[in-house]
């Protein structure tokens, strides 16, 4: 199989909420492994590493005529013309040649679409947030604060073809989490509405907060807390044996709030 599954050397560690965007769910390339050698399970010159003998191999972007040789005799209905490159354990590589890979029924899968939707989303730059608060230096007990998130762009779909099915990775943001400790905290739907004037003291329509007590006796005189945004890649694979999953991928980013105990004139 080309490329790796759960279980043939690869590994995918977890998402920290606090993780910026792009590389793999770590921060780098999930990687594959060949007689105790580590690869990169993908490279975007070489193509998807085949766990079981140790190559890359990358579907031609153009496809040879049919009845040329590296067709082997087949027609492009019965598969598709790969280039083979074989990593030594040196750090060398063996030299590129061109092969026919069979897409019949009962052939190994030539690319793993599930594992590729995977590494699609572990290399998209989901957006952290930055968060924005409305009153900005000082809010006060039970009275509205704004929250949203700005930079929640998300990133452009990605996608990957292979002759006769596809994977295509879409981004999209199922909400915010602002945690401000010992229990306080809101979940939102959106990035939140940024605050202007003339709302004058008018309660957020989709992320806001009124704060039960202030932050007087936290240390610096704050809230110090976080805010994530909820992201989630959507998996959607076509081709013989079609599906879709949804992958989280949350980031995070810390915040810290003065909020001040409301002053009664007698």
């Amino acid at each position: 199989m080309i490329c790796t599954h759960a279980g043939s050397g690869g590994k995918t560690p977890a998402p920290r909420p606090s993780q910026g965007g792009g590389g793999g769910d770590d921060g780098g390339p999930q990687v594959c492994s060949y007689h105790g050698t580590q690869w990169a399970c993908y490279d975007p010159e070489r193509g998807y590493f085949n766990s079981d003998n140790g190559c890359y191999f990358r579907p031609l972007d153009k496809q040879p005529p049919e009845g040329d040789r590296a067709w082997e005799g087949h027609k492009s209905t019965d598969g598709a013309v790969y280039s083979k490159v074989c990593p030594q354990t040196d750090g060398g590589q063996g030299g590129m040649e061109t092969v026919f890979v069979s897409n019949a029924a009962g052939a190994t899968q030539v690319v793993d679409l599930t594992v590729q939707g995977k590494l699609l989303a572990g290399r998209m730059a989901f957006p952290t947030p930055v968060a924005s608060v409305a009153p900005k230096d000082t809010a006060v007990v039970k009275a509205p604060v704004w929250l949203w998130a700005e930079g929640m762009t998300a990133p452009a779909p990605s996608s990957l073809a292979v002759p006769g099915a596809s994977v295509t990775v879409t981004a999209r943001l199922k909400g915010m989490t602002w945690d401000f400790g010992d229990g306080m905290s809101v979940d939102c739907a959106t990035a939140g509405t940024p605050y202007d004037p003339k709302y004058g003291a008018a309660k957020s329509p989709d992320c806001g907060y009124e704060f039960p007590v202030g932050s007087g006796s936290r240390k610096d005189g704050v809230f110090n807390g976080t805010v994530t945004a909820n992201w989630q890649a959507h998996v959607v694979i076509t081709g013989p044996n079609p599906k879709t999953f949804d992958l989280d991928m949350p980031r995070g980013a810390d915040l810290a709030l003065r909020v001040a105990e409301m002053q009664v004139l007698n």
